[in-house]
C-alpha cells in the first residue's frame, strides 16, 4: 500500500468585536492514509504521553518564573531592610547627640548653690526674749523663732519700737 498523505489547509477568521478587527489564521493539517487499530492507539498514546510531558515542561517553566520573581522579591525586601536600618542607626545616633547636648544644657542650667556655714553669717538680730541669748542673720529668721519658740506673734520691728 502507498503511504500517500494528504494535506489540508484550515482557515479561521477571528472578528474581534470590541476592536473591530479581523484577523484570520490559517493552519496546515497533515493527515495520512488510515492506518490499522494498533498503531493508532500507539500513536494516540505517544501523542497524550508528548502533551503530558508539554503540561509538565509547562509547569515547571510556570514554577521557575515564580520562584524567580519570589527571589527577586526577596533581594529588594532584603535591600530595603539594609536601607532602613542605615536610616534607623543615623537617627539613634542623632538622638544619642541630642541627649547627651539635653544633659549638658541642664548641668548648665542646673548650677547647685553655695550656702554659707552659720559661722559665715553676720549675726545683728539678737532675741530680746529672756533668758534667751540666740542671734539670727535676718530679720525673717528671728520672727520666725519668736513665733515657733516663745510663741509670740508680733514682728521683731513693732516690739523694738
Amino acid at each position: 500500500m502507498l503511504n500517500k498523505s494528504i494535506k489540508v489547509t484550515k482557515k479561521v477568521i477571528i472578528i474581534n468585536q470590541k476592536t473591530d478587527t479581523i484577523s484570520e489564521n490559517t493552519n496546515l493539517i497533515n493527515r495520512e492514509p488510515a492506518k490499522n487499530g494498533g498503531e493508532v492507539q500507539k500513536i494516540n498514546q505517544k501523542n497524550s504521553n508528548q502533551t503530558q510531558m508539554n503540561n509538565e515542561i509547562d509547569q515547571q517553566k510556570c514554577d521557575l518564573r515564580q520562584l524567580q520573581e519570589m527571589i527577586d522579591i526577596y533581594l529588594k525586601n532584603n535591600q530595603k531592610i539594609k536601607e532602613i536600618k542605615s536610616i534607623v542607626d543615623s537617627l539613634k545616633n542623632r538622638t544619642s547627640k541630642l541627649e547627651q547636648q539635653m544633659r549638658q544644657q541642664e548641668g548648665r542650667c542646673k548650677v547647685k548653690r553655695v550656702r554659707r556655714t552659720s559661722t559665715q553669717i553676720e549675726k545683728k538680730y539678737k532675741c530680746y526674749a529672756k533668758n534667751c541669748e540666740k542671734s539670727y542673720g535676718s530679720m525673717v529668721s528671728l520672727n520666725l523663732h519668736m513665733r515657733i519658740k516663745h510663741k509670740r506673734q508680733r514682728n521683731v520691728q513693732e516690739q523694738q519700737k
